[in-house]
This record gives structure tokens, sequence and C-alpha cells, in this order.
């Protein structure tokens, strides 16, 4: 017997393993196996600074360029910074782009991870590329977002 799509891309046979992470009190989640790290940002002054909120700069880490995407600048306020909280995280991707910099998402706080059913995907509220669907985990409402449309 074969498995069946939900549409989002994304077999509904199986079960996968999540990262959540948190932006501005909303839950968000990624495939965990597609992050590398999880880093602390000691100052994003430089980043809060950036112009483009999709490119908001490259850092260095352990020797590897990081491409930086301001998530809460992009799904939250545009008017809020990395200053906006205490311990802000920076979610390391193992992929990386044209230029051999790894992609990685700042993002106010990481959470832990979980394995799911994808067939408990649901389709997103709003009609946009970069969200595949929703969760109802623990009662709460946790979006997963796309890597791929976000790097592109």
């Amino acid at each position: 017997m074969g498995t069946s799509s939900n549409g989002n891309g994304t077999d509904t046979g199986v079960s996968v393993k999540i990262l959540m992470f948190g932006l501005e009190g909303t839950q968000y989640c990624v495939r965990a196996e597609s992050t590398a790290s999880v880093l602390e940002v000691t100052d994003g002054t430089s980043l809060a600074d950036a112009d483009d909120p999709w490119n908001a700069g490259t850092i260095t880490v352990a020797g590897e360029l990081v491409r930086v995407v301001d998530l809460p600048r992009i799904f939250g306020s545009t008017s809020r910074t990395s200053a906006r909280v205490d311990d802000p995280k920076l979610l390391v991707f193992s992929v990386t782009d044209d230029d051999g910099r790894y992609y990685g998402w700042l993002v106010d706080d990481v959470d832990v991870t979980r394995t799911v059913r994808t067939a408990s995907l649901e389709a997103p509220r709003l009609d946009t590329s970069h969200v595949k669907g929703r969760l109802d985990i623990d009662g709460e409402e946790v979006l997963w977002l796309d890597q791929r449309a976000i790097h592109a």
C-alpha cells in the first residue's frame, strides 16, 4: 500500500522530528534534520541595523560564513530589532547558498524537538509560500516554515 500526500509536499504516512522556536509569542518549527546548530547571539547590533531583513548580514562561525535572515522583522513587527529579547538565538541550517554561506535565522528563542506525524499537518490559514502548514501541539498552534522558500 502506498503513502499519500497532503498537498504540502509532505508524505502523510511519516513521522518526522521538528525543532520548535518562537517569535513574538508565536511558535514555529522546521525539520530538525535541516538544522546544523543553534547559537547564542552576543551582539546583534549590526544585524538589527541591516536594511534588508532577508539578508541581514553575514557572520563567521567556526571559520564558516553564515548569511543571516532576521525572521522577527519578516514575520513580526518591522520596528523590532534583535535587542527586543534578552538572549536571541541563531538557527544555522545545514544547506549553503551559491556562495558557500550557510543560512541562519535570527529567532527569539529555541524550544524542544518533537516527533510529529506529517498527517497532522493542516493547511495554513493564510496563503503564503513561506508556511508549509500548521500543527496543533499540546493545544497550541505551531506554524511549520518552509526553509527552502525562505532561502530562495
